[in-house]
């Protein structure tokens, strides 16, 4: 389905692949099998992150991995949550909207002498504010919001683009070739 990015996985033995359909979620999957003993952080080493960027199409300075490690954090909490149908922490919610409104509250308007239209101008984007932008955008969208899935295997997220809304995994052959099988040897054992 999607190709592996170059990530530097480390002593990881796994790929990432941006399978969210959009930045935010992909980024919030920077983290492969959160919260288990398999738990692995795709922003170490940093250089990562701007790799990362490029290849999500994101035009961005990289800025504070710490940063955009904690915000990566606050986007999964938020989606999973979402996902789950549970209501997300206002907190989380609000701190998405506020580097949002902060990437736009950069802009200003500037007339230049002699020029024939006015322009908008504003500090270089950051990737912490792009992906806030993007978040924001799927979390003011009710059919994003409505495709909003996670995979079963690993909870990365993922919009569901299928015709009927049942995509159960991020790629079908990673974790479901697992899935499938796990099941034959559970179905093997149980004879």
């Amino acid at each position: 389905m999607a190709e592996p990015v170059a990530l530097d996985p480390g002593s990881y033995r796994g790929t990432y692949k941006l399978i969210g359909g959009t930045p935010a979620l992909d980024f919030a999957n920077l983290v492969s099998y959160r919260g288990t003993d398999r738990q692995h952080d795709w922003l170490d080493p940093e250089g990562n992150a701007a790799t990362w960027a490029d290849a999500a199409g994101v035009v961005a300075f990289v800025g504070d991995i710490a940063e955009l490690r904690e915000f990566r954090e606050v986007l999964a909490r938020v989606f999973l949550d979402l996902v789950d149908r549970a209501t997300p922490a206002s907190s989380d919610v609000s701190r998405i909207g506020e580097l949002a409104a902060g990437a736009r509250g950069d802009r200003r308007l500037v007339l230049e002498a002699g020029a024939t239209a006015a322009t908008w101008t504003a500090r270089a984007p950051t990737l912490l504010t792009e992906v806030a932008l993007d978040a924001a955008s799927v979390l003011t969208d009710a059919e994003a919001l409505r495709r909003l899935s996670a995979c079963q295997e690993c909870r990365w997220l993922f919009m569901d683009t299928s015709r009927n809304r049942r995509r159960q995994w991020c790629d079908p052959a990673d974790c479901g070739n697992r899935a499938r099988q796990r099941r034959h040897y559970e179905r093997s054992v149980a004879r």
